[in-house]
């Protein structure tokens, strides 16, 4: 994998307009999506996460499982293990429903779930969808990139959609309480799911098809379908998704304002996917050609992921494009409280 001449990646504060550091403060602010994987944040958890802390981030959904094992055994493992962790952190919790976030909003900490972005960890074992929401487990990605027994993943050239299990699959995490996820699955698959689907969906983390042509973004009739479930969708920091590798915040932003313009400011949030440890992270993906197969002849590069600081910088672009205060209150977190809410339940 090519490597680029990157800028160094924001990882303190910057300083922003006084009545911006107080909308932050004012706001109950989340990244749907972490990454909290072993090989490539897990082993962080008392060095990173007390940055989306200071950053005044009040939630955040920590994926446990990601195109990876197809046991349940290893994922219950981690989970296991991250709870502990949190347990016994003094800093964080495990929030189960839309009032514990509020509640770590207030008592300024930081309240954790979880999510998988694959289905493999339930198999076909539907059975196991209500144990992992009792272990904390939140929102749920259909497929990651290839095809599995719930459909076609984003990278699949068939775009063959929803299976009869996953069809089922999307009724039980319905049923459950679990948000569905479209990020990383295939088109029709999405598109099949959002059909059915009784509660709001989400895409998670993914950005504009039209900003970054790419099989792993994603088309706007794909996100006006969404909207119309009463979801969101989640813009990512990554360089790569962003259209620019260094992930610069103007970049994010441009992503930001096209589905804002597209869908509007009811169904937008921010989900970074923040990796820390990138050099472990390429050699990963550079031995992973199925997952990530190049598009239109474009292979991956190395390039940038934006971490929580740049939410701030983010808060400070939005503000200087004319977003009022209830608008970026929305984008911040209400909106995905909102989604988690009909979910979940309070």
């Amino acid at each position: 994998m090519t490597a680029n001449n990157l800028k160094p990646r924001i990882e303190t504060i910057p300083q922003v307009p006084e009545h911006v550091a107080k909308l932050i403060q004012d706001s109950v602010v989340i990244d749907i999506l972490l990454p909290w994987l072993p090989d490539f944040n897990g082993d962080q958890f008392d060095n990173l996460l007390p940055r989306w802390r200071r950053a005044g981030i009040s939630c955040i959904s920590l994926t446990v499982s990601a195109g990876g094992d197809d046991s349940s055994a290893p994922v219950m493992d981690w989970i296991a293990k991250v709870r502990s962790k949190i347990a016994h952190s003094g800093q964080t919790e495990l929030i189960a429903g839309v009032d514990d976030i509020r509640k770590c909003f207030r008592q300024k900490r930081l309240g954790l779930s979880f999510n998988f972005q694959d289905t493999l960890p339930i198999g076909r074992a539907l059975h196991l969808v209500q144990y992992y929401y009792d272990l904390g487990v939140r929102q749920v990605g259909l497929a990651y990139n290839i095809r599995n027994y719930v459909g076609d993943g984003c990278a699949e050239e068939s775009n063959a959609g929803l299976s009869r299990f996953g069809r089922e699959l999307v009724k039980e995490l319905n049923r459950v309480g679990i948000v569905v996820d479209g990020t990383h699955a295939g088109y029709r698959t999405t598109m099949e799911a959002m059909e059915i689907c009784t509660k709001p969906f989400i895409f998670s983390h993914s950005n504009p098809f039209v900003i970054r042509p790419h099989y792993r973004s994603i088309r706007d009739d794909q996100m006006k379908k969404c909207a119309a479930t009463g979801g969101l969708v989640g813009i990512n920091g990554v360089g790569f998704w962003t259209g620019d590798m260094d992930a610069s915040t103007e970049s994010i932003f441009r992503c930001l304002d096209y589905a804002v313009q597209l869908i509007g400011e009811d169904h937008v949030a921010v989900g970074f996917d923040y990796v820390w440890d990138i050099e472990k992270l390429f050699g990963w993906a550079d031995h992973s050609d199925l997952l990530w197969p190049p598009y239109e002849g474009e292979r991956m590069v190395v390039h940038n992921y934006a971490g929580p600081e740049q939410i701030v910088a983010l808060v400070a672009t939005m503000d200087e494009h004319g977003y009022d205060a209830r608008a970026i209150k929305k984008i911040l977190g209400e909106n995905y409280l909102r989604v988690a809410a009909a979910n979940w339940g309070t």
